[in-house]
């Protein structure tokens, strides 16, 4: 919900100063049709994004995915948003978002979407890692499904999430946390799992151990028609009632499906996002993602 607003407000005020389209732009990138280290842009600033979507532009069928992001996919696109950086290769797919000095910009975010939806009955598993130096930088990550709605009733997540603070603003929401949370607003602060279902405006969130981030791990979401379980190297961390169902439609009466993701950014959420300071790049990687019936879709990867 509100990473969806702080990507749409962006580039809205980005449009204002910069306009140019292409094949492929140069940075910053603000989600005009075109091409951004190898992907397409998934282009959500369009008609959708005020009806209250801003996925993919281009969801397809379900289907199985194995993937481990050796070159830049064809049926993945990316809301890549300012300078930040997606790269492919043998580690599969890194994620980089600049210093502050490197990417003056309203919001910097480096993310991809899986074009096949997902769907209940099925698992997603991400084998993630670099993010060892996460526990100190200004910003968040996450993986796992999202419908994409900015629809506050109409949001669905299942992820696993960062978000973090070492500087005053930090500070700040942790003695403002009862009036956030009095909102309904307030993102917990550091690793956790996050769930919300449409029809409800509040997610369930519950706090995992920090030191999970210290080192790659296998992470999987499975959905069920009623109940969500995640999993870090095949044991489960936790299960929630309410799973999303996919079944959202947007304004326009078109529909709002679950899909796959990844992101990495530069801003704090509390309870709006409010860029601060970073003097160095960051970095996180998912090296195989897999989905697929639950049934046949494995927790962890044997390599």
């Amino acid at each position: 919900m509100i990473r969806g607003r702080a990507l749409v407000a962006a580039t809205v005020a980005a449009m204002l100063t910069w306009t140019g389209v292409g094949a492929a732009v140069a940075d910053p990138n603000i989600q005009l049709p075109g091409r951004d280290d190898g992907t397409s842009n998934c282009a959500v600033l369009n008609g959708r994004a005020f009806a209250g979507y801003i996925g993919t532009g281009d969801p397809q069928p379900t289907r199985p995915i194995d993937e481990r992001f050796a070159t830049a996919p064809t049926d993945w696109c990316n809301t890549n948003v300012g300078y930040s950086k997606t790269s492919y290769g043998s580690d599969g797919v890194t994620f980089k978002a600049p210093p502050t000095v490197e990417g003056l910009f309203p919001y910097n975010n480096a993310e991809i979407l899986a074009k096949p939806v997902f769907e209940p009955g099925q698992t997603m598993t991400m084998r993630v890692g670099g993010t060892e130096q996460i526990k100190s930088w200004n910003g968040t990550t996450g993986w796992g499904v999202s419908n994409r709605s900015i629809d506050p009733l109409g949001l669905e997540i299942a992820w696993f999430m960062y978000n973090g603070s070492a500087g005053l603003v930090g500070q700040a929401s942790t003695l403002t946390a009862p009036i956030a949370q009095a909102l309904g607003q307030d993102f917990p602060k550091g690793f956790f799992m996050m769930v919300k279902k449409s029809g409800t405006l509040v997610p369930q969130a519950r706090l995992l151990p920090m030191s999970i981030l210290d080192k790659q791990h296998d992470y999987a979401v499975k959905l069920g028609s009623k109940q969500v379980g995640f999993f870090v190297d095949g044991k489960e961390v936790g299960t929630f009632d309410n799973a999303p169902t996919g079944k959202w439609t947007d304004i326009s009466r078109q529909p709002v499906p679950l899909l796959g993701q990844m992101w990495l950014d530069s801003s704090y959420w509390f309870p709006l996002p409010i860029p601060e300071y970073n003097g160095r790049w960051q970095t996180a990687t998912m090296s195989h993602y897999r989905q697929g019936p639950s049934a046949t879709t494995p927790l962890t990867f044997d390599n």
